[in-house]
């Protein structure tokens, strides 16, 4: 089962948004790595106070995002044949303009081979 956070950097970019009306860095790009696991398979639950990682391995601008609700959307990012073949992908970022991680998913780990695989991460509120 995926565990996701809301990291604290976006939490206070919306809280200071309230405040004062400063602009929010709109998503840009989708980070996948494989330290979303611990040693025994066990997805581990990310912290809000992260700002990385455990261990990425791409990042790339999102291909789609779509309204899933009024307060949810879902960010899609397309990986080639050849990219991150071998690789078991296990957690997931949004970043923003910023560059900075706005949410994070951890998952079982999936493994990809040489096929187009797609995958997407939701910013839910």
């Amino acid at each position: 089962m995926a565990k996701s956070v809301i990291t604290n950097i976006a939490r206070q970019k919306m809280a200071k948004a309230r405040y004062d009306g400063t602009p929010i860095e709109k998503v840009k790009y989708i980070a996948l790595g494989d330290g979303g696991v611990n040693e025994a398979g066990e997805v581990i639950y990310p912290l809000p106070e992260n700002v990385k990682l455990k261990n990425e391995l791409i990042r790339k601008e999102y291909n789609s995002c779509t309204k899933i609700s009024e307060t949810s959307y879902e960010y899609i990012i397309e990986l080639g044949p050849m990219e991150l073949a071998g690789k078991f992908i296990s957690e997931a970022a949004l970043i923003d303009e910023a560059e900075d991680v706005i949410a994070f998913s951890n998952f079982l780990a999936k493994g990809k081979d040489e096929t187009e695989v797609i995958f997407s991460i939701r910013d839910n509120y």
